[in-house]
């Protein structure tokens, strides 16, 4: 059954329970990243040592601790693989950034023993957590019976608490290979390039040897997914990592660059030039003392001359960066420029008038609108997509407004990862714009569903369906809803 919402107001009525859903939620998807974070060390150190190395115990009692205080409170513990998810006790994870590049690792490893559950139903010690470990990891890959064979194994050696289930494999996957091959691609994409950036400013706070051909092969497999499906990045955007704000920050800004440069025509060879220059735009705050960068009250100011350095900061260090090679002078004015408004004011101060470059204008509205609809130090809850687009609008001496135009265009004025509320009484998260100009009000939306308490993802609705007997559309979006509000975890739709 599709969850209803009349209004707004209609969740109001018993607020206890939506705060107890939300809080609910919020600590199981707390463990189940803790878990998968402890399993990914545990699999990945139990193929370098042996069962007696020292190296692993701490390891064990980590996941153990974890383990057996959930077993304590619920007695019992189901991890399940299900297509590209994988569920804890029937409720699909939700992957932080933070975990990602555990959570791959796992469910790749169980996929490819073709163990679909594990199940856990009694208190584990030292011995059985390892003889379950090493015996997963010794299973050859693709076999079939492979679940049979680790059940039987722990049968042998007496552990009756885990009971192994084998792999459900769906027939109508390999109808989606190629979409999920291109989607993979893009969260790879997008996770490394957030720790090749981080990586980079670490390297420059350290003053390290920077290895920039990594950022160059990220950024060149951003442009050429961008060119076959630009709606996969997108969607990525609606990651907002709080605690590794301007990592994720800069990613998310060469992914809409990128999107607007792919919009205006622009080769390849210039697209990865944006990319670069995107991904590069605020190394300059490396440099400013993170007490500034992080002070939840506003600057004084000396501080905020300090923070008006940056792009300047950003272009010296760029120029620094050997590996970068011949650099064209619009990757370096772009960083120069990305916080200056069309008419010149902003910062850096310009004395000559001129005009601002095409990488200036762009990465400013790219900037702008993800700092904006992303949470911050100083303003815990950020603006919705609609109501930042709405904001930059009025601004007149902001933005270029063709360029503007553009970027609404892109992201829709129900921008990707909106949770909007049908005609029809339903609710869905935007996670596809139309490219059709006269139908930039009819996205693609994955709809909400609610069944035995719980809520679940799906399907997906074309807003442009027309219904076949009135001849009009199917469905239409009443309005924008406050995710929070709702405790919507927009970013469990994209991965």
């Amino acid at each position: 059954m599709v969850a209803n919402v009349a209004a707004e107001d209609t969740v109001e009525r018993s607020p206890e329970e939506a705060l107890s859903i939300g809080s609910e939620e919020s600590a199981s998807s707390r463990f189940g990243n803790d878990l998968i974070i402890k399993l990914h060390i545990l699999m990945k150190v139990s193929q370098i040592y042996d069962q007696k190395n020292v190296a692993l115990n701490q390891v064990v009692q980590g996941l153990l601790e974890l383990l057996n205080r959930l077993l304590e409170s619920e007695k019992f513990l189901s991890l399940r693989v299900i297509r590209d998810g994988i569920f804890i006790n029937k409720k699909r994870l939700n992957i932080g950034v933070d975990s990602y590049i555990g959570f791959k690792f796992v469910l790749e490893q169980l996929q490819k023993k073709r163990v679909g559950e594990i199940r856990i139903h009694d208190a584990l010690d030292e011995r059985i957590l390892k003889e379950f470990i090493y015996h997963l990891m010794s299973l050859p890959d693709g076999q079939e019976d492979n679940a049979t064979k680790l059940q039987d194994d722990l049968n042998q050696l007496n552990i009756t608490s885990i009971a192994i289930d084998p792999l459900d494999v769906f027939e109508e996957d390999e109808l989606f290979a190629g979409e999920t091959t291109t989607k993979e691609a893009g969260k790879k994409i997008f996770f490394e390039t957030i720790g090749v950036i981080k990586g980079v400013v670490t390297g420059i706070n350290k003053n390290q040897f920077i290895d920039a051909r990594k950022m160059k092969r990220m950024v060149q497999g951003a442009v050429n997914l961008m060119v076959k499906d630009e709606s996969i990045l997108l969607g990525l955007t609606t990651i907002k990592n709080y605690d590794e704000y301007t990592f994720n920050h800069c990613v998310n800004v060469a992914i809409y660059s990128l999107a607007m440069g792919r919009r205006l025509g622009f080769s390849k060879k210039v697209l990865a030039e944006l990319g670069m220059t995107a991904l590069l735009h605020d190394m300059g705050k490396a440099k400013i003392p993170k007490e500034v960068i992080n002070k939840p009250d506003k600057l004084d100011d000396d501080e905020w001359r300090l923070m008006k350095e940056h792009p300047m900061i950003g272009v010296e260090m760029m120029l620094k960066i050997k590996q970068l090679g011949e650099m064209s002078p619009r990757m370096v004015i772009g960083v120069f420029e990305h916080h200056l408004n069309c008419n010149l004011t902003g910062y850096p101060k310009v004395i000559r008038k001129r005009d601002l470059t095409l990488f200036g204008k762009i990465i400013k509205i790219a900037d702008c609108y993800d700092a904006m609809t992303t949470p911050r130090i100083y303003r815990k809850k950020p603006y919705r997509p609609e109501q930042a687009l709405a904001i930059m609008v009025r601004e007149k001496n902001g933005f270029d407004p063709i360029l503007l135009k553009v970027f609404i265009g892109i992201v829709g004025i129900y921008p990707i990862g909106s949770l909007v509320l049908l005609d029809t009484k339903e609710m869905g998260v935007v996670y596809e714009t139309n490219p059709d100009p006269q139908c930039i009000n009819r996205p693609k939306v994955i709809l909400i569903s609610q069944s035995e308490g719980r809520r679940k993802i799906g399907p997906a609705v074309d807003l442009t369906e027309l219904d076949d007997e009135q001849k009009s559309h199917k469905r239409s979006i009443a309005k924008a809803l406050d995710p929070q509000k709702y405790h919507v975890n927009i970013v469990e739709h994209f991965l």
